[in-house]
């Protein structure tokens, strides 16, 4: 074993160790607005991707309307610092996973709890008043495939996962695609699609079409057919486009695929900044997220929002933005050779995609803005405090 995995045994050991809320962030709560109503977000971390980031959104959405909020994650990651730039009190506290009397103490001070994700089950479990509780899942059929064995498996005082969603009532799913899914376990799931701010500057042209990946490197997101249906292009095909690929090359399966594609794809790294992102896609024509399971990436309704059609595959749970031909692809899961054929197809005529770009646009218009999210995420606030409902 290295020295730094020797460390993080250590650290990961310290870290299970601790099973109690630090009492710190029971001193911040209280200074929160007496009158005012209140929510606690619970997630399994604050890494920049999709999950943590739609939470991002609720805050804003729920500062905006009034409510006073804080937000407890297992886990550290980059937005820690966006969610305290809204005011919002945070702890990192992978001990909410076993603190049963915390848990509780926190439950009776908030209005509304709500748990983003499956790997917050823990959490969700100590939650004794499941009229409070709004559990938002994003997880599909990796939940089955990956997930249950695992968290099927009881501990510190914390039921399996089966259970967890048994009894927890109604839950929240942001696809058709997982609530297909989440619908074996649970009695009663409600779909409630994911909503972005409009930050749409115009539709960008380039001289050769530019098609994109964005997200995590990893075998889930089936970037290797993204890759190999790059590679076995004609020659002529691979020099009238550009091909980009924007994720963490940390892992050995993104060092494998980086080494592959050689200089004919521009692998550009992970993106970190705001700025790094609107970039990106202004220099994307086309989205590819051919993912062998997907709840329903952000990434593909942030391009609909730039007016970028998507390609994606079966198994992505976007196809309430992408409709076939018209704001975009769906293409049989892992199927590379269907990919490099519409790749060719659409460099050879490139003014599909010109085309699309105005639907993709009006896709999101219609399903994904902020304000649709917004009323439909509200109105289930409210019926959990028991208030009227918004208009």
């Amino acid at each position: 074993m290295s020295f730094y995995g020797f460390c993080k045994k250590i650290y990961r050991i310290w870290r299970e160790g601790q099973k109690r809320i630090p009492e710190s962030f029971f001193r911040q709560i209280l200074r929160l607005p007496a009158t005012s109503k209140k929510i606690l977000l619970i997630s399994h971390e604050l890494s920049r991707t999709g999950a943590p980031l739609v939470l991002l959104t609720i805050a804003k959405v729920l500062k905006k309307n009034g409510f006073s909020i804080a937000l407890i994650s297992y886990n550290d990651g980059y937005l820690r610092k966006e969610f305290e730039q809204l005011g919002v009190p945070v702890c990192i506290a992978y001990s909410a996973k076993y603190d049963q009397i915390g848990i509780n103490e926190l439950e009776n001070f908030f209005d509304v709890v709500l748990a983003n994700t499956i790997l917050t089950f823990h959490s969700v479990n100590f939650i004794k008043n499941k009229n409070k509780l709004i559990w938002l899942i994003h997880e599909s059929q990796e939940f089955e495939t990956k997930l249950l064995d695992v968290l099927s498996i009881p501990h510190y005082g914390c039921d399996g996962v089966v259970k967890v969603l048994k009894d927890s009532g109604k839950i929240y799913t942001v696809s058709e695609y997982s609530k297909k899914v989440f619908s074996k376990y649970a009695d009663e799931v409600e779909v409630i699609h994911n909503g972005i701010d409009d930050e749409f500057d115009g539709y960008s042209d380039h001289k050769k079409l530019t098609f994109s990946f964005l997200g995590r490197v990893q075998k889930r997101k089936a970037v290797d057919v993204f890759v190999d249906a790059v590679l076995s292009l004609p020659y002529e095909y691979q020099n009238s486009a550009n091909f980009i690929i924007a994720g963490d090359v940390s892992n050995d399966y993104a060092k494998q695929l980086k080494k592959k594609s050689k200089n004919i794809i521009k692998w550009v790294g992970e993106i970190k900044k705001k700025q790094q992102l609107t970039n990106f896609y202004k220099n994307t024509d086309i989205l590819i997220c051919v993912s062998k399971d997907d709840t329903a990436p952000l990434v593909v309704t942030e391009a609909a929002m730039h007016g970028i059609p998507s390609v994606i595959s079966k198994n992505v749970g976007s196809d309430y933005i992408i409709e076939e031909g018209k704001s975009g692809f769906i293409l049989p899961t892992g199927d590379v050779n269907a990919l490099r054929c519409l790749i060719v197809k659409l460099i050879t005529n490139p003014d599909i995609i010109k085309n699309m770009k105005p639907i993709a646009r009006e896709s999101y218009l219609r399903t994904s803005t902020l304000d649709v999210f917004e009323k439909k995420f509200l109105n289930i606030v409210y019926d959990k405090m028991n208030l009227k409902r918004k208009d």
